[in-house]
């Protein structure tokens, strides 16, 4: 097993979320499963097909954004053999000034691999600050 041969879908994510905190490209790129169906959907962005354009895309995130803490709660994963579903909450702030919290509801999927566990899904929406300032009671959104 090499470096980017991850053992769990735990060890993949704990590697995406180095890769993204860290600027790592690199490290990035050995997350996700090389394929045309991969899917990356950032917050409010189109959805990504394929890894050439989510990496593009990280590429983009990971240059323009500074240093960054990211810290995630109320972690659900929901497995088999084959595929799991992490459904988390991303607590996302600058180095420079912990006290400004970017807050984001995610989806991350992983399927395994001969290579090990491999990312094939990560969708990020902004978790609105108070949900019950944001909709009427029983109003469905979505």
């Amino acid at each position: 097993m090499n470096s980017s041969d991850f053992a769990t879908s735990s060890d993949a994510e704990t590697a995406f979320y180095a890769a993204f905190s860290g600027g790592n490209l690199e490290a990035m790129r050995q997350v996700w499963l090389d394929d045309d169906d991969t899917s990356c959907i950032h917050p409010m962005g189109d959805r990504l097909l394929g890894t050439h354009a989510i990496l593009k895309s990280w590429e983009t995130i990971l240059r323009n954004t500074g240093d960054v803490i990211v810290e995630l709660s109320d972690r659900v994963i929901h497995a088999t053999d084959q595929f799991a579903v992490h459904t988390l909450v991303e607590n996302i702030h600058p180095l420079e000034d912990p006290e400004n919290i970017f807050r984001f509801v995610v989806t991350n999927l992983y399927q395994q691999t001969a290579d090990g566990w491999k990312m094939i899904l990560h969708h990020a929406s902004p978790m609105p600050r108070d949900v019950s300032q944001e909709k009427a009671p029983g109003q469905v959104v979505h």
